[in-house]
């Protein structure tokens, strides 16, 4: 049982705040009122963002450039899978649920902000490493993220209905 959770990487530095993020945001897309996202809606922002996220953030930025590490760095553990993929995913889940193009870039700041601190956090409580990425770097991506992409990908959602 031991090597099991070693392989997780359950006993790295500040686990306990991925895990404690995934687990809010992943209650608050199931308990929250759909407004503009349904089940399938989410099952498909899910796969899209979930897979983005994964081979920009573990394949390219953190080992082709080695820019930072989660965790133990010899190891892909929980805390990775729940960083990567399943946060991401539930954040932009959340973010399209309630976006109002009318209040566009209120909402961009508010989900670039919440993203930031996240990262932010993850560096302070030491499960995030800096190799060659400061934090800030990302405010950039997240704006692209929540005030380009994410919209463009509901509005393809809604075309296949």
């Amino acid at each position: 049982m031991d090597a099991f959770l070693d392989r997780l990487d359950i006993y790295a530095t500040g686990i306990w705040l991925p895990l404690l993020f995934c687990m809010t945001v992943l209650l608050f897309v199931v308990f929250m009122p759909k407004r503009q996202i349904d089940w399938l809606g989410i099952y498909l922002t899910f796969g899209v963002v979930g897979c983005v996220g994964v081979l920009l953030d573990i394949n390219i930025l953190g080992e082709y450039f080695d820019l930072f590490d989660l965790g133990d760095p010899g190891k892909e553990g929980i805390g990775d899978l729940a960083s990567y993929a399943i946060i991401p995913s539930c954040l932009a889940v959340i973010f399209i649920n309630y976006f109002d193009k009318k209040n566009k870039w209120l909402y961009v700041a508010i989900f670039t902000g919440i993203s930031y601190s996240y990262e932010w956090l993850l560096t302070q409580t030491g499960y995030m490493k800096l190799l060659g990425w400061q934090n800030w770097y990302s405010i950039p991506v997240f704006i692209m993220v929540y005030g380009v992409w994410l919209p463009w990908h509901h509005e393809v959602i809604k075309r296949l209905r």
